[in-house]
C-alpha cells in the first residue's frame, strides 16, 4: 500500500471521498488545484516532495508528483515539515480527526508550523473557502493503511 505523501496514497483518499459522497456534498461543491509541500526535517534523508492535487466538485480528480509549480499552476501550496504532516496524520489515525490545534486551518492561520504560498490572493482564498473539504479528505486517512 502506498504511503503519505505518494500520489497513490492521495488517490486512495480520493476513492474514499467518492464513497463518502453525502459528506462532501453537505460541505458543498469545491473546485481547486493545490500542492501539498512536504519539507524534510533537519538531518533527514530525502528531499522535498510536491504533490499536486485537483478537487473537482465532490471528487479528487488528480494526484501527481509536481516538478514545476508554474506549469502545475496551483491556487495555493500548503507547506509543512514532514513531522508536522505526520503528527496530524497520527492524530487522524488514532481518533479519526486531528485535535483542533492541529487541523489544516488552525496550523495555517497560526503560520508557524504550516503555511500557505500563493502568487494570487484570490486564488489563495480557495484554501479558506474549501478548508473543511480539504480536512475531511485528509481525515479519511484513518481508513487508509500506510
Amino acid at each position: 500500500m502506498p504511503s503519505f505523501p505518494e500520489p497513490q496514497w492521495f488517490l486512495a483518499l480520493g476513492r474514499l471521498m467518492e464513497a463518502e459522497g453525502a459528506l462532501f456534498q453537505r460541505l458543498g461543491f469545491a473546485e481547486t488545484r493545490f500542492v501539498v509541500r512536504v519539507i524534510p526535517d533537519e538531518g533527514a534523508n530525502g528531499g522535498e516532495k510536491l504533490i499536486g492535487l485537483v478537487i473537482d466538485g465532490y471528487r479528487l480528480s488528480e494526484a501527481a508528483s509536481v516538478d514545476d509549480l508554474d506549469r502545475f499552476d496551483p491556487d495555493f501550496v500548503i507547506c509543512a515539515k514532514r513531522s508536522v504532516w505526520e503528527r496530524m496524520l497520527a492524530e487522524i489515525a488514532e481518533s479519526g480527526r486531528p485535535s483542533l490545534r492541529h487541523t489544516l486551518s488552525s496550523l495555517a492561520l497560526v503560520g508557524e508550523e504550516m503555511w500557505l504560498e500563493s502568487s494570487d490572493q484570490l486564488r489563495e482564498d480557495k484554501f479558506y473557502r474549501y478548508n473543511q473539504t480539504l480536512q475531511e479528505l485528509l481525515n479519511l486517512a484513518s481508513r487508509v493503511s500506510g
